[in-house]
């Protein structure tokens, strides 16, 4: 006796079985609905301080301060960044490097860093120390 071989599966078993593989869609929250707003509360302004003085520093003259060994100028490229540049090369600076430029969208920034000569140096710490 033969046994008898398997028939495919039928197409409804397939449809049948692909339905049970499937996700359901998740359903979508509904959106909270605005409770009314509640009346506003009248703004109170803080009361008004009163200024506090400020104390003023001690301010120390050009001639006693010691000038800066090092300095980096910046500005806009002007002929009022030249002179600051001529002034402070007249006070015993020197340059230091290469000048800069930049264009921040409106003008264009230039900058030059400046060193204290040596001789400028010695000179201003034998003033200094007279006092």
């Amino acid at each position: 006796m033969t046994t008898p071989a398997k028939k495919p599966a039928a197409p409804r078993a397939r449809a049948a079985a692909a339905k049970k593989v499937v996700a359901a869609k998740p359903v979508a929250a509904k959106k909270p609905v605005a409770a009314k707003a509640a009346p506003k509360a009248p703004v109170r302004k803080p009361a008004a301080k009163k200024p506090v003085a400020a104390k003023a520093a001690p301010k120390a003259s050009p001639a006693t301060e010691a000038p800066k060994p090092y300095k980096m100028l910046t500005g806009i490229d002007d002929s009022e960044f030249c002179s600051k540049v001529s002034r402070h090369l007249a006070e015993g600076y020197e340059l230091y490097g290469s000048p800069t430029m930049t264009f921040n969208g409106k003008n264009v920034i230039v900058g030059q860093a400046v060193v204290l000569k040596a001789k400028a140096k010695k000179a201003a710490k034998g003033k200094s120390k007279k006092k």
